[in-house]
């Protein structure tokens, strides 16, 4: 996937925490990201963000509940998303449900999506649509 557009690092309370943000518009999505994802132009302003907590300490604690969540809310209020979408890999339980406590519902399975550890693993295109 080609993503163009704004990357940001936040720690949290100063830990050693990394979580990073990508953000994007389909418009700038490669034609087979947009093709898989089954979107358009004529789908509004759609957004897409990663992130991931790198210090397992910090896992279960409602950090990536909040960072989410802020998030959506950054997105919707000041860049006027219609949608944000994610890919998380369909194995990753407590992503998934960190992201439905969020509001994302899963659209489709992208089977063998994203190489990871020298497999490609199916993943789930999730969205939250205002």
């Amino acid at each position: 996937m080609r993503i163009i557009g704004q990357r940001c690092l936040i720690n949290w309370k100063a830990c050693k925490v990394l979580d990073i943000y990508d953000t994007y518009n389909t418009t700038n999505l490669d034609d087979e990201t947009r093709q898989a994802y089954g979107y358009s132009d004529k789908d509004g302003t759609i957004y897409g963000t990663d992130q991931f907590i790198g210090e397992p300490d910090y896992w279960n604690k409602g950090i990536g509940t909040l960072l989410v969540s802020s998030m959506l809310q950054f997105l919707v209020d000041h860049k006027k998303a219609d949608r944000v979408v994610m890919d998380p890999q369909a194995s990753n339980e407590r992503a998934l449900r960190c992201y439905a406590k969020c509001g994302f519902r899963k659209v489709r399975l992208l089977p063998k999506r994203e190489l990871h550890e020298g497999e490609y693993r199916d993943c789930w295109l999730i969205e939250y649509k205002i």
